[in-house]
């Protein structure tokens, strides 16, 4: 059965113990961490800090989602309209390489939009690769891309649906 990288909520300050128990159970479990150096009044010293509180990477087969579950220290899966998120194998290896190269360095994440007149290519659907410009946001769950290439046509997409243009 094919496995894929889901995204687990975890209860705070448990990722680690949480991480151990899946791998207990036999999944694949990636919790990013960074060495920091913190300050303080007497000291100063080296610490493995968790880059994504609350969350646990693991990788299963769809089949499997009951017994993560099931897992101590568990909350529930991260999803997006109503579906478990899934990280491809490509996206989780360049976020664990960024991890690893940003050495100390602190990483913060963003849900920024893309800046109105960026250039995008439509990831899935009907339309999947062909290019527009971000036209407007919609609220916090849809934007307008207008299909340059076809004149004034534009359509509402989801931020993931479509990937900035470098």
């Amino acid at each position: 059965m094919k496995s894929e990288w889901h995204v687990v909520h975890v209860l705070s300050r448990t990722e680690k113990k949480v991480a151990e128990r899946l791998e207990n159970s036999g999944f694949f479990v990636y919790v990013p961490i960074q060495k920091c150096l913190r300050q303080w009044s007497d000291r100063k010293k080296w610490v493995d800090m968790i880059v994504l509180s609350g969350y646990v990477f693991v990788k299963i087969p769809r089949a499997d989602h009951h017994q993560v579950l099931e897992t101590t220290g568990v909350s529930r899966f991260l999803k997006f309209e109503g579906k478990p998120v899934i990280i491809s194998e490509t996206e989780m290896a360049r976020f664990q390489k960024f991890v690893e190269k940003a050495q100390g360095r602190p990483i913060e994440f963003s849900d920024d939009h893309l800046p109105i007149g960026t250039v995008v290519t439509i990831q899935t659907g009907q339309f999947k690769g062909v290019s527009g410009r971000v036209a407007m946001y919609k609220g916090k769950h849809k934007l307008k891309v207008q299909l340059s290439h076809i004149g004034n046509f534009s359509i509402d997409l989801a931020p993931d649906e479509v990937a900035a243009q470098t």
